[in-house]
């Protein structure tokens, strides 16, 4: 029978009893022991914590899954994905199950960046990979592997297993042995003494001794190298990045087929060299809460306050997880000032987060940050992310509404290669069919690609194109072609007519990813009637593309202000 008190209902039973926020009630006593309902309070976290880590492990789940898996009746669960769904690090897959959110990825940026200046970062990895043309990675030490900050592919292939957020292993790489060979002596020592370890690829060292050689050569001469370690048939260099204060920071690295590595080591060394020490150079020593006057941050937006189902307590950890990610480093004072929450309570959630590697403390007694464990976690949503599968229903229901050619196209070097396509009822455009590509600067979808790219992508580019003969089509100078990059910016989208194909005009969009950057284009084609001049009463074309790259740009995580001119755009066509 149920009883009330204090305002909470609750369940007797033999030894406890579950409220409403979660928590626990001794049998004797609606309220019982405080160290008790302490205790399970924290509890509740550590079981959401378990939900993340495997959504991670085993990608879409449902509440029934996960309730075995945490050990929790359903109805808490069910108040836990709740929680974590409002933090967005949990959301529905639309078909019954859940997903990592793509909150997790704020966090794994934030994570980053508390390590690094990744903007300096991102400009020195472009710039490796104009250099050299091979993939530049940045990683960082970790007790579980060399963990990858950011990564940028090479000009001739795509290495997916050094996309940001993979963990490689510490015995294989030349990321991996510079990191050993810098870092400190005592974990440099565990690493060693561990062997034997499995083996990866033809050229993985199998025994301590062997890593022991390697990496003491790596010592000796300030650098790495390596060939068919991790992936066969592909090499490696690496160089050790050091802060101001002579302490390891990571290392940053290139990786290309063993062809274009082998022979050429010495000048990809003394590239990686340059951008070390502008990486280090940016680093600063500043403490980040010096001269800070604590602002009051409020819940997010449908917190506890606003469902009774979520606990608190998660409530409470994703806002201090939302804190250290806009602070970058904080002290716990600093916390507790910004949360208004009692400086215990921030203790024990930071304890319990950072069992769970979601925070990182700095030193003994330091400030903190949020953990790199937020970053394999951000790796893992981002390879799960589909954004053809994503795109498919809305190329469909936009086809069904105009009867037109709908495509999805994503970047390549300097072409927008097509990735997805429904043919229109009408006319059928034998231009950019399923897996075939136009110029950046050539039709609707690839110039929404280019045209939200950064200054100096539209630079590149053009050099690129004016040293490779491509021609310009309608565009007489560099200048021209500037100009009309920065309407399309502007307008929030590019009208293509009669640029490719007489009689045909196309309509693109793009589609921004979590970092507010461009990561596809979305375009409908027909006769250029039919595109340019809807009939009286019909939704407008630009109407029904921007709702499309809006919800695309949703699921990929952008930031509200990534994408502009998604409502009321009918005056700009006019």
């Amino acid at each position: 029978m149920a009883r009330w008190a204090g305002g909470r209902q609750w369940q007797r039973c033999s030894c406890a009893a579950r409220l409403r926020d979660g928590s626990y009630a001794d049998a004797r006593g609606p309220f019982g022991s405080e160290k008790r309902r302490l205790v399970n309070t924290i509890q509740l976290l550590k079981k959401a914590s378990q939900v993340i880590d495997e959504l991670a492990r085993i990608g879409q789940s449902t509440p029934a899954e996960l309730a075995k898996v945490v050990s929790e009746p359903r109805p808490t669960v069910y108040r836990i994905v709740a929680a974590l769904e409002q933090a967005k690090l949990v959301r529905s897959s639309g078909d019954g199950k859940l997903e990592l959110g793509t909150g997790i990825l704020k966090l794994g940026d934030a994570a980053a960046d508390a390590l690094v200046d990744r903007t300096e970062l991102r400009e020195q990895l472009n710039w490796i990979r104009g250099q050299l043309g091979m993939s530049p990675y940045f990683c960082v030490l970790r007790e579980n592997g060399a963990v990858c900050l950011d990564q940028i592919q090479g000009a001739d292939v795509d290495l997916h297993d050094l996309a940001p957020g993979r963990t490689f292993p510490l015995y294989a790489g030349a990321a991996s042995q510079a990191l050993l060979a810098f870092g400190g002596a005592e974990f440099r020592h565990s690493v060693l003494a561990s062997g034997p370890y499995p083996g990866i690829a033809s050229q993985t060292p199998l025994t301590g001794e062997q890593l022991r050689e390697r990496v003491e050569h790596t010592a000796n001469r300030g650098w790495s190298v390596e060939d068919s370690e991790v992936i066969e048939g592909v090499a490696s260099i690496a160089v050790p990045v050091f802060r101001q204060d002579g302490s390891l920071l990571g290392a940053i690295s290139v990786a290309g087929l063993r062809a274009t590595v082998l022979g050429h080591e010495e000048a990809a060394r003394q590239i990686l060299d340059i951008a070390a020490q502008a990486i280090a150079a940016s680093m600063s020593q500043e403490d980040p809460n010096d001269g800070k006057e604590a602002a009051r941050l409020d819940p997010p937006e449908g917190s506890e306050r606003d469902s009774p189902r979520a606990p608190a307590v998660i409530a409470k950890a994703s806002a201090l997880m939302s804190a250290l990610a806009e602070e970058r480093i904080a002290t716990s004072t600093r916390l507790t000032e910004l949360l208004e929450e009692p400086a215990s309570s921030i203790y024990r959630m930071l304890a319990t987060l950072a069992e769970a590697g979601w925070v990182e403390q700095i030193g003994h007694r330091g400030a903190y940050r949020v953990g790199s464990k937020m970053i394999a976690l951000s790796g893992d949503l981002t390879s799960r992310l589909d954004i053809r599968r994503a795109a498919a229903p809305i190329l469909r229901e936009i086809h069904a509404a105009t009867g037109e050619t709908t495509f999805l196209c994503i970047r390549r070097g300097t072409r927008a290669v097509c990735i997805e396509r429904i043919d229109g009822i009408r006319v059928n455009s034998r231009v950019l069919k399923l897996g075939e590509s136009l110029p950046l600067h050539v039709g609707a979808a690839p110039r929404a690609l280019l045209a939200f790219e950064d200054r100096a992508s539209w630079d590149e580019y053009a050099a690129i194109i004016a040293s490779s003969g491509e021609p310009w089509r309608d565009v007489r100078s560099r200048s021209e072609f500037y100009s009309g990059l920065e309407h399309i910016r502007d307008q929030g989208f590019v009208i293509s007519d009669n640029n490719v194909t007489p009689g045909i005009a196309a309509i693109g969009a793009p589609i921004f990813d979590h970092r507010g950057e461009v990561a596809a284009s979305l375009s409908v084609s027909g006769l250029r009637e039919g595109i340019l001049n809807r009939p009286e009463g019909e939704q407008s074309i630009v109407d029904l593309l921007l709702r499309g790259t809006k919800a695309l740009s949703d699921y990929l995580g952008a930031p509200p202000t990534a994408s502009k001119k998604d409502a009321d755009v009918s005056q700009a066509i006019a």
